[in-house]
């Protein structure tokens, strides 16, 4: 198997992804498939579930070199697998190849390379992970809000409700969109104008009330350099869908269950 990314672009949003990843959850399983590279999973909590999909195309290069193969899954250490990535300089390209001709390979070998003078050609080896786990089938829930907005715009306010509570609640009506959050210190509350965002989709006469973590809101903002736009789906006690496009069909996408607020408290 070998996967090459050689647009600069791509391979630093690869290694930002990886990144921010690691704060989710220690181990991961990177998925191989014939349409392109999956990552899956959920956080150590089970409230966010997180998911990546990378289409054959986003790659220079993606050959599995066994077409009977539907998926070639491994496991990585997560802060491992980052530090490699990290040591990679502007100008290189990723390889990533697994072990030829072992039915159980023991480690993903990851290589960047570059021809510029003076920017040295790097070689790693890493053991792989045992991670036993299958993959949930994620489907896309019927949604009662669809909201579209700067990536910049959103995740700036989301920083500053940190200041008061980990609750944020957000309403939604045909002609605005309410945030606030509440603690013993204070609280905030700010309305996003529907001039302001890129598209405000919702069912006629709809008055929806949600509460998420704003913890976990915070951590799906930190993926914000991968895409200059968010795209957020709502309905009634579902989870709350986020996703950041990646290009060429890819994508992240975040589900995060609603919190529960007692009205009492």
């Amino acid at each position: 198997m070998k996967v090459i990314i050689s647009d600069t672009k791509k391979c630093s949003k690869f290694t930002y992804l990886f990144q921010h990843l690691k704060q989710f959850t220690t181990n991961v399983q990177l998925n191989f498939r014939k349409e392109g590279f999956y990552i899956q999973c959920l956080d150590d909590s089970h409230c966010c579930l997180f998911e990546t999909d990378i289409k054959v195309e986003w790659f220079h290069t993606y050959d599995l070199e066994t077409p009977d193969v539907a998926c070639k899954a491994v496991g990585i250490n997560l802060n491992m697998f980052h530090k490699v990535l990290n040591a990679r300089q502007e100008s290189q390209s990723i390889e990533l190849k697994l072990n030829k001709g072992n039915d159980e390979d023991d480690n993903i070998l990851i290589n960047f390379i570059d021809g510029v003078d003076k920017v040295f050609d790097k070689y790693f080896e890493l053991s792989l992970v045992n991670i036993d786990e299958e993959l949930m089938n994620v489907t896309a829930n019927d949604t009662l809000v669809d909201l579209t907005i700067e990536t910049k715009t959103f995740c700036d306010m989301i920083s500053q409700f940190m200041i008061f509570d980990d609750a944020l609640t957000i309403t939604f009506n045909d002609d605005r969109i309410g945030l606030h959050t509440s603690g013993s210190d204070g609280k905030m509350r700010t309305e996003i104008k529907l001039d302001d965002v890129n598209e405000y989709v919702t069912t006629e006469n709809i008055t929806l009330v949600q509460s998420y973590s704003l913890r976990y809101i915070n951590m799906m903002c930190h993926f914000n350099k991968l895409s200059s736009e968010i795209y957020m789906g709502f309905s009634d006690s579902m989870p709350m869908h986020m996703k950041y496009s990646l290009g060429d069909d890819s994508y992240l996408n975040f589900h995060l269950a609603p919190k529960i607020i007692d009205d009492n408290e």
